[in-house]
């Protein structure tokens, strides 16, 4: 039930030309969450919900809980409808920028162990910034979507990178397009 009604959100996006995730970063998204086990997950950049979905399903099962964040008003809306319409009882979802937002302190999750960024590409390093003292100290993994197809946009995340001294792996994910994964940020 929640595959055909994933299939039908995709379909309807595609045909309204709203962007998401391509079909190889949900099956990299899907494959990270079932090996890593994460709990306590955040999204920067739900859009209309399609990822928030994925994500949430899959770590329903673990009584996982998912923190999430869209800027634009009507996609926060949408994607309010499309959370409830698929029953994921374990998602929060925020209307805000979490760079701009005082109170962004206040409802980011304490000890993250999973972060799925896909919002506005030139943020990348400042939402890391934000969200930094959040990780989980233990065991964390950070995933940034399109970072190939957008690299020329990317100058805040290398600069937070090469402040902070992290590795990171890119994989493909699409065709002309990769994911990056940062791993055990400190």
């Amino acid at each position: 039930m929640l595959n055909e009604f994933l299939t039908q959100l995709r379909a309807s996006c595609v045909a309204r030309r709203i962007p998401l995730i391509s079909t190889e970063s949900e099956e990299i998204l899907r494959k990270i969450l079932e090996e890593r086990k994460p709990k306590t997950c955040l999204e920067i950049g739900s859009a209309v919900g399609y990822s928030s979905i994925v994500i949430a399903s899959t770590i329903a099962k673990r009584w996982g809980h998912l923190t999430t964040f869209e800027v634009a008003y009507p996609a926060y809306l949408e994607a309010q409808r499309n959370i409830s319409s698929a029953q994921c009882w374990n998602i929060t979802l925020y209307p805000f920028d979490i760079t701009k937002s005082e109170t962004t302190v206040n409802v980011l999750p304490l000890n993250c162990d999973f972060v799925f960024v896909d919002a506005q590409k030139s943020q990348y390093g400042n939402y890391l910034e934000k969200i930094h003292n959040n990780l989980s100290s233990e065991n964390n993994i950070i995933l940034l979507d399109d970072v190939v197809k957008y690299q020329t946009k990317l100058n805040t995340l290398y600069e937070f990178l090469e402040k902070n001294q992290i590795n990171y792996e890119i994989v493909p994910s699409e065709e002309g397009d990769w994911i990056m994964i940062l791993n055990n940020v400190k």
